[in-house]
């Protein structure tokens, strides 16, 4: 700070005029004193603004211990969401094979898919599998291929379920329906209503099989194939009904003298 400068700072803090004198024997004292502030004033200002731009190592230990209560709390509600939202998914795929097989069965007298076409009794070319007369997929761009993938749609797989399951696919039929010769329009038997004939539900995922069906030696295949909790236990398996309805419920007990409850006689 210059003299001239020092003098007008004076003049203008003190409010009137002072003698020649005494600006002589107190600016230099005054300038150092003015410098003094001007220094203090800057290192206080530079400590504020640094103190405001660090965190202490306990700050940032608080902090990361907070963030991670928060993903504690957050994880198990998004896995939920997650899950649930493959549940209802795989929901969306039966009621689309519910509605192509009502058109299938609309051209062939109420039968809903062909019988044992592809099941463990007989084994059928890859062409001729069910899905492929009632779900009608896109030939692949090789007719002749033996690859699973080539043929399945991704409507018979279930998102939930492994993305390499048995035959690439994650869905069974009911043969049980043909065997009893079980249409969609049949009149059922007493006390039957089509919203507890299953048509269609989930395999496990290493099976190799696209029906439930009886063996010609007596029983079934269902404990073997019948996947009861694909979505977990709350949510347990998709089920395709006879009315065309999608819901988790399965039944609870079989017919009477029966082991499999997919099997609703006529």
């Amino acid at each position: 700070m210059g003299f001239r400068n020092a003098e007008s700072e004076v003049r203008r803090r003190l409010g009137f005029v002072a003698s020649p004198q005494f600006f002589v024997r107190f600016l230099p004292r005054a300038e150092i004193i003015f410098t003094m502030i001007h220094v203090q004033m800057r290192d206080v200002g530079y400590n504020l603004h640094m103190r405001r731009r660090a965190f202490t190592l306990v700050e940032l230990l608080v902090v990361i211990g907070i963030i991670g209560v928060l993903i504690a709390l957050l994880l198990p509600s998004l896995q939920r969401a997650k899950a649930q939202s493959k549940w209802i998914k795989c929901q969306s795929n039966l009621r689309q094979i519910g509605v192509a097989m009502m058109i299938y069965a609309n051209d062939n007298r109420g039968v809903l898919f062909p019988p044992d076409y592809g099941g463990a009794l007989v084994r059928t070319p890859l062409q001729q599998r069910w899905f492929i007369f009632v779900l009608k997929p896109r030939t692949p761009l090789n007719p002749a291929s033996v690859d699973e993938h080539d043929w399945t749609p991704p409507i018979l797989l279930c998102p939930a379920d492994d993305p390499e399951p048995g035959l690439y696919h994650s869905y069974v039929v009911n043969d049980h329906l043909n065997e009893h010769g079980i249409k969609y329009s049949s009149k059922l038997a007493s006390g039957v209503s089509p919203t507890e004939i299953i048509v269609l539900g989930e395999k496990i995922t290493l099976i190799n099989d696209y029906y439930i069906q009886t063996f010609p030696t007596g029983g079934s295949d269902f404990v073997e194939v019948v996947e009861k909790f694909r979505h977990g236990i709350h949510l347990g398996s998709n089920y395709l009904h006879l009315d065309l309805h999608v819901d988790n419920y399965a039944p609870k007990e079989a017919r009477p003298g029966a082991v499999d409850p997919w099997d609703i006689a006529k």
